[in-house]
């Protein structure tokens, strides 16, 4: 038996992984960017942060490519 994936499947499975991609991507930048500046306490406030600006971020860009 053959797995056959077409175009709208592609799409359907791309969204979450460019999602996942787009917030583990920009938690580690801040987390880096929160370890320069505050050291060990801001490389845990610039990971929650950019987990939280990644996610919210790309959920933005799906809402805009609806409308």
């Amino acid at each position: 038996m053959k797995l056959k994936i077409t175009q709208p499947d592609l799409v359907q499975i791309s969204t979450p992984l460019q999602l996942a991609a787009s917030t583990v991507i920009s938690g580690l930048v801040c987390m880096k960017i929160g370890d320069m500046l505050y050291g060990r306490t801001g490389q845990v406030l610039g990971l929650m942060a950019g987990l939280v600006a990644g996610f919210f971020g790309y959920i933005a860009v799906i809402i805009k490519k609806e409308q």
